[in-house]
Formats: C-alpha cells, structure tokens, sequence
C-alpha cells in the first residue's frame, strides 16, 4: 500500500493551505470596500446563544454516541459526564492532520471503564456515519427554503436520494457496517469486531443528531446577528444549509486539519461570494471562530470531568 513520505505530506499541506490563503487574499480585495463599510456591532446575547447552540448541539452528538456505546456494550455503561468527558476531549484532536487521534484517545480512556477497543471503534464509525448523514439530510432540508442558491428540482433530488440511502442503510445496516469494519481492519492493520446494533438504537441515534444538526445550523444565524447583520428570520434557512453543508465538505477534506479553509471557502460559495459581499466573508470566519470556541469550553470541561472514569468493573463478554 502506498504511503506517502514526509517530506511529500508538507508538500501537499503547503500546497492546500497556499491555495486556500491565495482564493481569500482574492476575495477579501474584491470586498474589502464592502467589509470597511459595515458597521461591526457586536452583541452579546446573540453571540451567547450562538455559542450556547453550538455547545447543546456538541452535547446532543455526545448522547448519541452514549445511546450507542450504552446499547452494545453488554454489562458496562457510561453516564452522560464520563461519555462528555470521552467524546468532547478527544475531539481536540480533529485540529490536528489525520482524522483517527480521537478514536485513539477514547480507546486509551475507555479500556479502564471496561469497553473493548473494537466496541469504541465501532460505535465511533456507526455515530460518525449517522451524523454525516443527518448534517447534509438537514442542510438540503433548509435549502428547499433558499431556492436561489440551487434549482428546487436538484434539491429535491438530492434530498430524495440521500433519504433514500440512508433507508436503505438502516435495512441493510449489518452489511454496510461489517464492510466498513473490514476495510477499517485492512487499511489499518487492525482486528475490530462487528457488534450488530438494534433498529431502535439506529433511529435514536438519528433523531439525536437530526436536532443536533438543526440546533448547529441555528448558530449561524444568531452568529450573524451578533456581529451586527441584522437579517430577518425568513434569511436564516440559507445560512443554516451554507453552515451545515460546508461543515460536512469541511469534514471531508481528510487531508485538511479541521477543514480549516476549506470549510470557510465553501460556505463563502453558498453565502452568495460577492453577490452578499462582506457577509459571505466575515461569517465564515466568525462561525469558525465560534465553532472553536465552543471546542475549547467543552473541551475543557471534558477535560476535568474525566476524573469521573471509573476502574474498571465487569468487562463485557463480547470483547
């Protein structure tokens, strides 16, 4: 299997990191007019309540991991602070190249509570999966609502297909996730077990995110209106999809820390790029700023709540 070098990686880190510098040192020239002109007040409340928002919906993602962790884990369960301080620690790490640190963190932390490597991989893969889906699931949602940024007719087809999938990967979940446990397995040299979820696990696991997705999308607006845009509410579906749906090509860019830039360039694109002027610039980097934010609150958090692990008890059979 091909690995590439070091030296190879840098070269590929500076030449995204170079694009992603040049595409807004371009953008912000052609809008800077735009940008000096308006007028940055902030306020507080809203900018609370964006962060408020992102916090929640971080929070509501963590129950749905617990949900699945809790649900196939035989004897051995989590609480709602030990499953925070697992999940929103180790998600520190996303900023970091490579997209496994927090999974490696959460097996290290989890084996003195008694859960099984595979177990930990498992659930991350089936919660990853769910989650990516419900963010487009919600973003398309919301662009029926802004039909100038894409033809109604692309996103109802779009919309279709992506529930129809995601119908068919709750029928035929335990060939979808035995495939992915396999591949995992051979990209990474590992030996990781299926665990066989319940259809009732698998759908909570989906409403859980499905809001979780709705209350992130929020943010942005109440972001926007903290940085002194004062937009009414029928505006807000297009800054819900722009924010959800460029988190997720933000998230899919593997070779991208974080998706820093990327995720920033895209919302641009569905914000309108010069058509809104300095909206489509500053939002972006404020939303991110805010994202990180929230990170770091919870992140903290996690971090001195992971005192509460537990040594370990009944390990369970299925290890």
């Amino acid at each position: 299997m091909f690995r590439p070098s070091k030296r190879l990686k840098i070269v590929a880190y500076a030449a995204i990191f170079g694009g992603i510098g040049i595409f807004f040192v371009r953008a912000f020239r052609q809008n800077w007019a735009t940008v000096q002109a308006h007028d940055f007040r902030f306020h507080v409340g809203y900018l609370c309540a964006a962060v408020a928002c992102v916090c929640v919906s971080y929070l509501i993602g963590t129950r749905a991991w617990q949900v699945g962790i809790n649900g196939m884990s035989g004897t051995v369960k989590l609480s709602f602070s030990e499953s925070v301080a697992a999940v929103n620690a180790s998600s520190l790490t996303k900023y970091l190249p490579g997209k496994v640190w927090s999974y490696a963190l959460q097996m290290y932390w989890l084996a003195n509570a008694g859960f099984s490597k595979s177990l930990v991989m498992y659930v991350n893969l089936i919660s990853l999966y769910i989650s990516l889906i419900s963010t487009v699931l919600a973003g398309l949602v919301f662009l029926l609502f802004s039909p100038d940024v894409l033809p109604l007719q692309t996103v109802f087809a779009a919309l279709f297909g992506l529930i129809v999938l995601d119908a068919l990967s709750l029928a035929f979940h335990s060939v979808l996730f035995r495939w992915a446990i396999e591949f995992v397995n051979r990209r990474f040299n590992r030996e990781l077990k299926y665990f066989e979820p319940t259809g009732r696990l698998l759908v909570e696991m989906h409403v859980c995110h499905l809001l979780a997705s709705a209350v992130f999308g929020f943010a942005a607006y109440l972001m926007s209106l903290g940085i002194g845009y004062d937009f009414p509410l029928r505006a807000a579906p297009r800054m819900f999809a722009a924010f959800l749906i460029s988190d997720f090509i933000g998230f899919a860019a593997i070779l991208v820390p974080g998706g820093l830039g990327v995720r920033e360039g895209f919302m641009y694109m569905m914000l309108g790029g010069a058509a809104t002027g300095s909206l489509a610039l500053t939002l972006p980097i404020a939303t991110r700023t805010l994202t990180m934010g929230a990170d770091l609150l919870l992140g903290g958090v996690a971090f001195r709540l992971l005192k509460t692990f537990r040594t370990p008890k009944a390990m369970s059979a299925r290890d």
